[in-house]
C-alpha cells in the first residue's frame, strides 16, 4: 500500500470514527453505556493497516475527536490508552486474515473484555467516583448483546472491502523461488 493510500485510508477511518463517536450515538437506558459505529472505524483501522497503525488511528481518532467535539469532558489519557488498545487488538485478530464470522466475533469479544468491561469501567470509575463494579455490572448485558452484533457487522464490511480489494485480508504470500 502506497503512503498516499494509506494516509488517505486513514483519513477516511479516523473520520468515520470522529462523526460516530460524537455525533451519531445513543445511551442505552439508564446512561449505562454509549453505542455507536465507533466499533466499526476501530477495526477497520486494526485490520487494514496492523496494530500499531490501527492504534495510531485510534489515538488519532480519539484526539481530533475531544477537539471536535470533547462533550463536557476533560481530555483523559487514560481513555486515548484505551482507545490504543483497542486499534491493537483488532490489528492482532484481524489484520492480513480472510474475514470470518468466528474471527470477527472473537475480536469483539477480546476488545470488549480487555477495553470496554476492563479498563474502560476502571477509567470512568476514577473520573466520575462511580463504583467500578457498578458500572461493570451495568455494562455487561448491553456487551453481550453487542458481541455477535458488532461480529457480524464487522465481518459484513470486511467481506466487501475484501471482495472491492480495498482491504489486505489473506494477502498471498510471494512463493520462494526453489532452485531445481
Amino acid at each position: 500500500m502506497t503512503k498516499t493510500r494509506l494516509l488517505a485510508l486513514s483519513g477516511l477511518i479516523i473520520a468515520l470514527d470522529v462523526v460516530s463517536a460524537r455525533f451519531l450515538f445513543f445511551y442505552t437506558p439508564g446512561a449505562v453505556d454509549r453505542i455507536s459505529m465507533q466499533f466499526l472505524a476501530n477495526a477497520l483501522a486494526g485490520a487494514m493497516f496492523g496494530p500499531i497503525w490501527g492504534a495510531v488511528c485510534c489515538v488519532a481518532a480519539d484526539i481530533l475527536g475531544m477537539l471536535v467535539n470533547s462533550g463536557g469532558v476533560t481530555f483523559v489519557p487514560l481513555i486515548t490508552l484505551a482507545c490504543a488498545v483497542r486499534g491493537v487488538i483488532y490489528g492482532l485478530l484481524l489484520c492480513r486474515r480472510a474475514p470470518t464470522v468466528l474471527r470477527s466475533i472473537v475480536a469483539v469479544a477480546v476488545v470488549t473484555v480487555i477495553v470496554e468491561l476492563g479498563m474502560m469501567p476502571f477509567i470512568l470509575s476514577m473520573l466520575y467516583g462511580k463504583g467500578w463494579w457498578a458500572t461493570l455490572i451495568a455494562k455487561i448485558p448491553v456487551r453481550l448483546v453487542t458481541i455477535p452484533v458488532y461480529g457480524l457487522i464487522i465481518y459484513s464490511v470486511s467481506r466487501a472491502l475484501s471482495a472491492a480489494k480495498l482491504m489486505p485480508s489473506a494477502l498471498p504470500r510471494k512463493a520462494k523461488k526453489t532452485e531445481e
